[in-house]
């Protein structure tokens, strides 16, 4: 697959790959046990600049929206799926602040974010399923 990407997803893609085998390999198991949040690999994501992937340049990000976030996630996946769904999850936050928010919050929060300071969450209910 790797044949239509850029140097800078070619980059990422390899980057995400390295972190995974590296970093999350040797504690999957144990994060599992401990039924513990990943924070330190979340750290390590944050200083590998994997949270500014998908985050727009204006906001000190770099620009490669969904398609790069699904590289990185799909590297992160191949080795543990929980550990991919905590970074993913930070991205499905941010793309409503981004979609939906105001150019204030934006301002406020999508640094951060990109930074990997700060995580983004997101909860939806629906009046006709009673949540």
């Amino acid at each position: 697959m790797e044949y239509f990407l850029n140097e800078q997803q070619k980059t990422i893609k390899n980057l995400a790959r390295k972190i995974a085998e590296e970093r999350i390999l040797p504690v999957r198991a144990e994060l599992d046990e401990k039924e513990e949040f990943p924070w330190t690999i979340m750290k390590d994501l944050a200083d590998s600049d994997m949270f500014r992937v998908f985050v727009p340049e204006e906001f000190e990000g770099l620009g490669g929206g969904c398609f790069d976030l699904c590289l990185v996630v799909e590297e992160l996946s191949r080795v543990c799926s929980g550990v991919a769904v905590s970074y993913a999850a930070s991205a499905l936050g941010s793309f409503i602040i981004m979609k939906f928010g105001s150019d204030e919050q934006k301002r406020e929060f999508m640094p951060g974010i990109a930074a990997g300071k700060k995580l983004a969450a997101f909860a939806l209910t629906e009046p006709a399923a009673g949540s």
